[in-house]
């Protein structure tokens, strides 16, 4: 299978206006893992042997509900996806977008129990009461990427010079556009776009899961953000940060400086991911614990169909419905 790797980089920062972040981000590639506990191969005791990789997962999270509540509601989230990502979920790699029905599934539920967890918490420290969190999560098993969303957290792709963004924002002033009560141009600026209609806890009965899928190519940009940025840097200009440089150190580093000169007034998080447009033989690594011993293990063949990374895809979008009615105790400070 023809195979890219794939650049990351992450940053969170506070803003110039708030006095805490509540924002959260991770990213980790997922790979096979065996735990040694005895052989007759000269292999040092307790090595680990890591496999080939099974995917990239990077998650953003904003959280809400006061100084404690908002930075709980947010961790509290991306802790309980990587506990049921290393225990639960089945990581399954679907021959096509069609193929992946226990994987969504998988992601459906973990979520719902994110939510749920998020409001036992919060009943149990009263402290925390009405604290929730947005969540955007991209799960990318090459050239396969599956995205989970709630909130206004967002998800962008990036492909030969045009930016598509690939979430829609659970916000009233989004409904409202789509209702034709409010104008596309004006909602970024409108007070109820930092009122929720979807996301994890804050009080809500139940959380909704918007899913979309994506066929990726060699050279595409993924780009995960929390509304902090999109406050103040709209998209064309992001697309021409993007046009700019496709390294996602710099690229993340720019648009939070940017979105800190336009005013800063929220906390704001960029994850980036970059497709390098780099073809190598698909081969099953292993890799151990001690560098010495990594020459017993060779490059072996692993059979899998041929994949054309340079053909042109069209995104697909399967998204669920959530309530038009906001949520308890989830509209944000501007």
């Amino acid at each position: 299978m023809s195979r890219v790797p794939i650049e990351t980089f992450g940053i969170t920062d506070r803003g110039i206006v708030r006095d805490e972040n509540q924002d959260q981000f991770f990213i980790a590639e997922l790979s096979r893992r065996l735990q040694m506990r005895a052989s007759s191969l000269p292999i040092a005791a307790n090595s680990t042997l890591a496999g080939s990789s099974l995917g990239l997962v990077m998650m953003v999270a904003d959280g809400m509900g006061g100084h404690r509540g908002g930075q709980e509601a947010s961790g509290l989230a991306i802790r309980f996806f990587l506990a049921s990502i290393l225990n639960r979920l089945r990581w399954n790699h679907p021959s096509s977008l069609g193929d992946d029905a226990d994987l969504v599934e998988d992601l459906k539920l973990m979520l719902t129990q994110a939510h749920r967890e998020i409001q036992r918490q919060s009943e149990v420290d009263r402290s925390l009461e009405g604290m929730g969190t947005t969540f955007t999560l991209a799960y990318i098993a090459w050239p396969r990427m599956i995205v989970l969303h709630a909130g206004d957290t967002r998800c962008y792709l990036y492909r030969r010079g045009e930016l598509t963004l690939l979430t829609h924002d659970h916000t009233l002033a989004n409904q409202m556009v789509q209702n034709g009560r409010l104008d596309a141009d004006a909602a970024e600026r409108s007070r109820w776009s930092n009122v929720l209609v979807n996301a994890l806890g804050a009080g809500a009965s139940e959380v909704f899961a918007d899913i979309t899928k994506v066929e990726l190519l060699a050279d595409d940009i993924i780009l995960l953000c929390s509304d902090g940025l999109n406050k103040h840097v709209d998209d064309r200009t992001i697309r021409s940060v993007l046009s700019a440089t496709s390294d996602p150190t710099k690229l993340c580093e720019t648009l939070v400086a940017m979105a800190k000169d336009g005013g800063g007034t929220d906390n704001v998080t960029v994850v980036a991911a970059r497709c390098r447009d780099v073809r190598t033989v698909h081969t099953m690594q292993i890799h151990t614990s001690s560098d010495t011993e990594e020459s017993l293990f060779q490059e072996l063949p692993f059979p899998t169909e041929d994949v054309d990374t340079s053909r042109d895809e069209r995104v697909t979008f399967a998204t669920s419905e959530y309530s038009d009615t906001p949520t308890r105790d989830m509209e944000r400070p501007c």
